[in-house]
């Protein structure tokens, strides 16, 4: 027996066991039976197949039942999240706190390679504990550390508060910030160098046949200037940030005119949609949670995009801005112009936080230097079934390889995610270059496979 067959053998008894076989025989002889054919025949095994169900007018009943649930559910989160707000902790609490996930952290015997257990020793610890960032925020050590001390496995276990804590606390940030980036023996007093967009006409499109890449995406992360990061935003100040940023996007011209959504405004079922376009973000990820990036939800959430939706930007998403650039085509150069001139026209209404050492600052430090990530969705059928030699290539190359549904996804029928491995040290514009070149060297990798097929 074939493992197809096998399958279907394998299934048809899941099938029996659940009684779904049964049900459906039952309902279709009751429709046969029948004299007067319904025109809905799905609807009416739907009913014979559960009289238990609910019917059409009792499940919109129930489903408005659940919307208004959901929409007290998150008026009472933010009602305990100001609250909360409102409860300061002591330095002795912080202290105890602090001890408390420092201890867990070290004690793990099984999850023991973030970047924070690696740098935060004892004798820092000792030094941090009590300290903190400038009034009002008055950022602790633990405001950065808690999604680390909790969630064992992150990769590198720390957030920024606010711009001041990556000075404040930068016995610890600054070698996890080098090791992430891999610029451990750069001594140099700057890691970033200054913004430089390069000449948008040598970034080509990569694929004009269509044959291999599906989509070009760019994003770049910043956060305006005088406002600390997500785990210290006041909700006054999460509205702030969103008001700013949709006075900014009323003086865009051209293809970037677009409409300003705030995420409250929006309905879940529309919100679904769009998550799954890829156009608007959701909540959810644990480390996230911790860290606080959550709070108050949706309250100061919006998008913004023009009618193509190719020009995005999402507001307190992580960090203020999330501002993206992209299409469904391997045009690369036409994704890279329209995100420069996007980012230029709202540099004349908004000023961003940056740091004179690590460039344009944002909450996680893995998004520090020019905080871009440009990337394409591509399908390498062939070179995708040699991975050590598609991941040999990808570190060659400073490419970062995953599957099409984000980080650890795998990669299904030959497409992946391909983007610069790079963030800090490097222009904008040689990470997007880099990206150019390797990108093309992965296509002629799959066609001189092709060609060897062919000729086999």
């Amino acid at each position: 027996m074939s493992s197809i067959e096998s399958k279907r053998v394998q299934y048809r008894k899941y099938l029996e066991r659940a009684g779904v076989i049964d049900a459906l025989s039952k309902a279709l002889i009751k429709l046969y039976e029948e004299q007067n054919k319904p025109e809905d025949a799905i609807r009416f095994v739907r009913k014979f197949m559960c009289e238990s169900c609910p019917d059409d007018a009792q499940y919109d009943l129930m489903k408005n039942d659940l919307d208004e649930a959901k929409t007290t559910i998150a008026k009472l989160e933010q009602e305990l999240e100001r609250l909360r707000g409102q409860i300061k902790k002591s330095p002795e609490e912080y202290q105890e706190l602090t001890l408390a996930g420092y201890k867990s952290l070290t004690d793990d015997e099984e999850n023991f390679n973030s970047l924070l257990r690696k740098y935060l020793t004892p004798d820092l610890l000792e030094e941090y504990m009590l300290v903190t960032t400038s009034p009002p925020v008055d950022a602790y050590l633990y405001d950065c550390a808690v999604s680390g001390f909790e969630h064992h496995d992150s990769a590198v276990g720390i957030y920024a508060a606010d711009p001041e804590s990556y000075d404040t606390f930068g016995k610890l940030f600054d070698p996890i910030i080098k090791d992430y980036h891999g610029l451990e023996d750069n001594d140099s007093d700057v890691l970033q160098k200054d913004t430089d967009w390069g000449n948008v006409d040598e970034i080509e499109n990569l694929d004009a046949e269509r044959k291999y890449i599906l989509s070009a995406r760019i994003r770049l992360a910043r956060n305006i200037e005088g406002y600390p990061f997500f785990p210290k935003l006041t909700e006054k100040q999460f509205i702030e940030v969103e008001e700013r940023v949709r006075a900014a996007t009323e003086t865009l011209e051209g293809e970037h005119i677009g409409t300003y959504m705030t995420m409250a405004d929006i309905d879940s079922e529309t919100q679904q949609e769009m998550v799954k376009e890829h156009i608007l973000f959701e909540r959810g990820d644990a480390y996230l949670t911790t860290a606080g990036a959550y709070r108050f939800w949706p309250t100061g959430r919006g998008i913004y995009h023009n009618p193509a939706k190719t020009f995005l930007i999402w507001v307190n998403e992580e960090d203020h801005l999330r501002i993206i650039s992209m299409a469904q085509c391997g045009d690369l150069g036409d994704v890279y112009n329209r995100l420069v001139i996007g980012i230029q026209e709202l540099e004349k209404n908004l000023t961003f936080a940056r740091h004179p050492r690590y460039g344009n600052l944002a909450a996680c430090p893995t998004n520090l230097g020019t905080t871009l990530r440009a990337s394409v969705h591509i399908r390498l059928p062939l070179l995708s079934k040699d991975q050590d030699r598609l991941r040999a290539m990808a570190e060659e190359l400073q490419l970062q390889v995953r599957g099409t549904a984000g980080e650890h996804s795998e990669i299904v029928d030959g497409v992946m995610d391909i983007s610069n491995k790079r963030r800090m040290g490097y222009t904008e514009f040689e990470l997007i270059k880099s990206l150019q070149d390797g990108v093309v060297a992965l296509i002629n990798a799959e066609e001189e496979l092709e060609v060897a097929g062919q000729e086999g």
